[in-house]
């Protein structure tokens, strides 16, 4: 998980250790994750490993809900390699390269280490992009209603 995303969504997170309820909640703390990696996924942007929370491992596979979304996963993670490394589609090597580097169906996510750490770097740059865009959520609605600007940004004219 990235640093801070806890704190971030605290009014809306999973129900927290210390029975901390506020109103309609995420139903796993990988919710919180899956937004942050896809805002970073889409804006290529990579976090720093310092920018992870350390300790111990967040998960070792996909929760349910996200099962099946774990080709969605890899296949946006291939995507975000293949263009932040300026690798061509007719260089087919290379791409074939990347996806050995990236991918292991022996995982339980389908992907390599390398790959998973790469995820969760992109979690982490994007959740420097929510914070940085974005006030700390009071309502899941709040913050639907907020992060759909990340992606369709109001028009200025309007």
């Amino acid at each position: 998980m990235p640093k801070g995303t806890v704190d971030f969504f605290k009014a809306i997170g999973v129900a927290r250790a210390d029975g901390t309820q506020f109103g309609t909640q995420f139903a796993t703390q990988f919710d919180e994750y899956y937004l942050c990696l896809l805002v970073g996924l889409d804006a290529r942007r990579l976090g720093q490993v310092s920018d992870l929370v350390s300790t111990g491992e967040f998960i070792k596979d996909y929760p349910t809900s996200f099962q099946a979304q774990s080709t969605v996963i890899a296949g946006l993670l291939v995507d975000a390699e293949l263009d932040r490394q300026l690798i061509g589609a007719v260089d087919r090597d290379a791409i074939q390269q990347e996806m050995l580097r990236l991918l292991d169906h022996n995982s339980a996510t389908g992907l390599s280490s390398v790959g998973q750490g790469l995820l969760n770097q992109y979690a982490a740059g994007g959740f420097s992009i929510i914070r940085d865009q974005l006030p700390s959520p009071q309502s899941l609605p709040d913050l639907l209603r907020a992060y759909v600007h990340i992606w369709h940004p109001p028009d200025a004219a309007s």
